[in-house]
């Protein structure tokens, strides 16, 4: 990764000794590395530029954030190279945030002489926060020889004496070699040892909990609101059935499960399986189900031409990175006649094409909601709410409530008299006869 930050340790210039006695260097301390993000101000003027460019409907609600704890927030330190000279920083989750005391004791423990070896071996560590001041740790490490190995064994006793926050700690290697990333989207596969700790951890106190490969925000205090506000923007009804899409650790479905009749999460990647069949499992309403394949658009004539499937659906499509929804998928997830449809995504582009793909398929934008999941990192979505157009307002028939959930395409149709009353004028050209006399 490049480290945008310059130095802050540097040496001003000129004479470094004091009139024959040599003055000891001080120690030089390694800084978080700051992120060159866009501010708060500068989001919001770009999202009201971009609203007006693009024609979107409707106001946006208020943003939807919450405060940035570092010790509810991941860190990692990461070895960057300069040529041929590797160095190791702490990487911060967002800009102007305070290193917390477990990540500094850990990267200083690194630079012991001991631990030399394993220092070189050393790719990155990851400390993946619960939310509630605690962490599982993923040390990324090649180890091939003994002396390396030795030295994590060491590592691994200095954590367990004089960290306690540090929960769990997992020993992950990559095929191919790259440096891990829960939101990477580059096919690779990772192997995970654990040297102390469980698989899962939990999402603060909600009771829900997530592998420790698994994805989420960096910053979870916003993360955990999450499923409130989307609560309150939908006012679900006790008989309505909620699906979420790329639901990841199915967090969002989980913590909603108590608020609809039955609830479905669905992701094709291994750790979503085993983080939501988990929580399927601990769910107390016990209405959870989770369905391992990709979103694509034949998916939603099968499930949903199912008689058991019938009822008021919202449908949750959360969308990685700046992923789009793939072809087909709007025009078959708006045939299936869901209650409502709501769309998360980072990107811009992506939501003013998919804004308008489904006001093309009868579904109205009722609510824009900005979400600012990790302030201080420049990043920002948009979750978007779409309901059926029950009463033509898009210049299209009406969606009707049926059973059978199937849309009426706009046609061209004579209402006011049969097509046989319709009085045809022509006149008709002369033959060659008469015109001749």
């Amino acid at each position: 990764m490049k480290n945008n930050s310059r130095s802050t340790n540097s040496r001003a210039r000129g004479n470094s000794l004091r009139r024959g006695k040599p003055q000891a260097e001080a120690p030089k301390v390694e800084k978080p590395v700051r992120k060159a993000a866009l501010t708060f101000e500068d989001i919001k003027q770009q999202l009201a530029a971009w609203a007006q460019n693009e024609h979107i409907p409707g106001k946006f609600q208020a943003w939807y954030t919450a405060d940035a704890v570092p010790e509810h927030s991941d860190w990692r330190i990461l070895k960057t190279y300069r040529g041929e000279q590797e160095k190791l920083s702490i990487e911060a989750p967002a800009r102007d945030m305070d290193t917390p005391e477990v990540v500094t004791n850990v990267f200083e423990q690194l630079k012991k002489e001991h631990l030399h070896i394993f220092k070189k071996a050393l790719r990155q560590i990851w400390f993946r926060a619960t939310g509630d001041g605690r962490y599982a740790m993923l040390v990324q490490v090649n180890l091939k020889g003994r002396f390396s190995a030795h030295g994590y064994k060491t590592f691994i006793d200095f954590v367990q004496r004089n960290c306690p926050e540090i929960i769990s700690c997992h020993h992950i290697q990559c095929m191919p070699d790259i440096v891990f990333d829960p939101a990477g989207t580059t096919p690779v596969k990772v192997e995970a040892k654990s040297a102390f700790g469980r698989d899962f951890m939990p999402i603060g106190d909600t009771g829900i909990s997530m592998h420790v490969l698994d994805w989420a925000p960096r910053i979870r205090d916003p993360w955990i609101g999450l499923p409130l506000r989307i609560q309150n923007a939908i006012h679900p009804n006790a008989e309505d059935s909620f699906f979420e899409f790329y639901s990841g650790s199915s967090f969002v479905s989980a913590s909603l499960a108590n608020q609809f009749k039955r609830v479905v999460s669905m992701d094709c990647r291994e750790y979503a399986m085993m983080s939501s069949r988990l929580n399927a499992r601990n769910a107390m309403s016990e209405n959870m189900k989770f369905i391992r394949s990709h979103v694509e658009q034949d998916f939603f004539g099968k499930f949903f031409g199912k008689e058991e499937n019938e009822g008021r659906w919202t449908f949750y499509f959360n969308l990685p990175g700046d992923e789009p929804l793939a072809p087909g998928v709007v025009q078959a997830a708006a045939f299936s006649r869901p209650e409502r449809i709501l769309l998360q995504t980072s990107s811009l582009e992506i939501a003013a094409r998919s804004i308008k793909q489904f006001r093309n398929e009868g579904y109205m934008l009722r609510k824009n909601i900005p979400l600012y999941l990790e302030p201080g990192s420049g990043k920002f979505e948009l979750l978007f709410l779409f309901v059926p157009d029950r009463v033509g307002l898009l210049g299209q028939n009406p969606a009707q409530k049926q059973r059978s959930r199937t849309i009426q395409r706009p046609q061209e149709r004579v209402f006011s008299q049969k097509t046989q009353e319709i009085p045809r004028f022509s006149q008709k050209a002369p033959t060659f006869k008469q015109r001749k006399g």
